[in-house]
């Protein structure tokens, strides 16, 4: 019986997937590289995704996948949803975070959208800091379906715990680019 569940239940996302439209970007910042996918994220419903960021400096990484609802309300998308995220800072605190958060989306015309986000785990959603944060924003552009280019601000740190210092794993504008199809 569990078998049939497991069929069914993918069955169930795979049909639900083949209406959301798929992409990836990547974003390149004076010190760190960012390489997101997602499916769902520029309609309106459920959406999942996955990113994998590198501080270029010192080594730092993240990675993480999530989900989350979107709301259009007109040229205004809403999105909230949750993470989970690995944290490899290099200061003797890797472990896990579970961010929890949302973002906004104005469409300015056709082609041209602004866009922000944010996420935060405190200590009791986290297993290595006090507090892990994270933030994106900017401008994105859109002259030929599928590709999108953007420009932006993105921001990520944390509040060290058992003695360790708090740090900023990325902070810096960047520039990137993408599909979606």
């Amino acid at each position: 019986m569990k078998k049939i569940n497991v069929v069914l239940f993918a069955s169930l996302i795979a049909a639900s997937a083949s209406s959301f439209a798929m992409g990836v970007t990547a974003e390149q910042g004076k010190n760190f590289t960012n390489l997101n996918a997602e499916l769902g994220k520029d309609s309106s419903g459920v959406y999942l995704e996955g990113n994998w960021l590198k501080n270029t400096q010192d080594g730092i990484q993240l990675g993480g996948a999530g989900a989350g609802y979107n709301f259009a309300l007109g040229p205004v998308m809403v999105n909230a949803g949750a993470k989970a995220t690995w944290l490899e800072p290099k200061k003797g605190d890797n472990g896990v975070a579970f961010p929890v958060g949302g973002g906004i989306s104005y469409a300015l015309t056709d082609s041209l959208k602004l866009y922000g986000e944010g996420y935060s785990a405190p200590k009791s959603l986290t297993n290595s800091v006090k507090n892990y944060v994270e933030a994106n924003g900017g401008i994105s552009w859109t002259p030929i379906t599928p590709v999108t280019l953007k420009a932006g601000y993105r921001y990520a740190g944390v509040d060290g715990k058992n003695g360790r210092p708090s740090h900023t794993l990325v902070d810096g504008l960047y520039v990137g680019g993408g599909v979606i199809f």
